[in-house]
C-alpha cells in the first residue's frame, strides 16, 4: 500500500523526474517482492506513465526468477499492468532471450520470443508465465545439433528445465517424425516421444 501511495502522490506532481533504481516494488501478501521496476526517465501520461532504460526483476516466493531490460516501459496509473517495448531482452534460469513486447497483467506474456540455452534455440509466437513454476510456451520451434522440434504448445518447468507438449514434429538428418506427445530434457540432452511414426519420403 506504501508504494501505491507513494505512485499516486507523484502522479498528482510532477510530470516528469530522474530517477534511481529500485522506483518501484511491488510485495506478496507474504511481504516478499513480486516485482522490482527501475528506469531511468520517468513521464506521466493521461493512461498513467511511461519511462525509458528500463530494467525489471520478477520474482516467485522471493526468488528472482526474470530480469528484463528495455527502452521503454508504458503502465497504468498505479503500475498494476505495464508494457515493455524496444529491444526487450531477458535472462531466467540460464536462458537469455529477446522478445518484440513483454506484457504484465497479473502474470507475464512474451510476444515473438527468440532464446538461446547452452546447446539449442527456440523461437516461439508466446510464452507465458503466471507466477509459478512453469512457462506455457505457444507456437515454438527448437533447434539442436542439425535437428528441429516444431510444436503448437508446451510446458516448461523452471526448476527441471524439462519442456513437455503434445503433437510435436521432428526433423533433421534426413529423417522426418510426428508424434502425440514429447518431452525434452536439454540438461540431460534427451528427448522422448509418444506415439511417433517415420513420415515417408514423397
Amino acid at each position: 500500500m506504501l508504494v501505491i501511495l507513494i505512485l499516486a502522490a507523484w502522479l498528482t506532481a510532477a510530470q516528469e523526474v530522474e530517477l534511481t533504481a529500485p522506483w518501484l516494488t511491488v510485495y506478496d501478501p507474504e511481504g516478499q517482492p513480486r516485482w522490482e521496476i527501475s528506469l531511468r526517465r520517468l513521464v506521466k501520461t493521461d493512461e498513467g506513465w511511461q519511462g525509458e532504460e528500463v530494467l525489471v526483476r520478477l520474482f516467485r516466493d522471493g526468488e528472482l526468477q526474470f530480469s528484463l531490460t528495455a527502452l521503454e516501459i508504458s503502465a497504468d496509473r498505479l503500475g498494476q499492468s505495464w508494457i515493455l517495448t524496444g529491444e526487450v531482452r531477458g535472462e531466467a534460469e540460464g536462458l537469455t532471450f529477446t522478445c518484440g513486447r513483454a506484457i504484465w497483467e497479473q502474470g507475464l506474456r512474451l510476444e515473438e520470443v527468440e532464446a538461446v540455452g547452452e546447446e539449442f534455440s527456440l523461437v516461439a509466437e508466446e510464452a507465458r508465465w503466471d507466477q509459478g513454476e512453469e512457462i506455457v510456451i505457444t507456437g515454438g520451434v527448437i533447434r539442436s545439433r542439425g535437428w528441429e522440434l516444431e510444436f503448437s504448445q508446451g510446458t516448461y518447468s523452471l526448476s527441471s528445465g524439462l519442456l513437455a507438449g503434445g503433437q510435436v514434429r521432428l526433423s533433421g538428418h534426413g529423417y522426418e517424425i510426428e508424434a502425440q506427445g514429447f518431452t525434452l530434457l536439454p540438461r540431460e540432452e534427451r528427448l522422448e516421444l509418444r506415439g511417433a511414426r517415420v513420415v515417408p519420403r514423397a
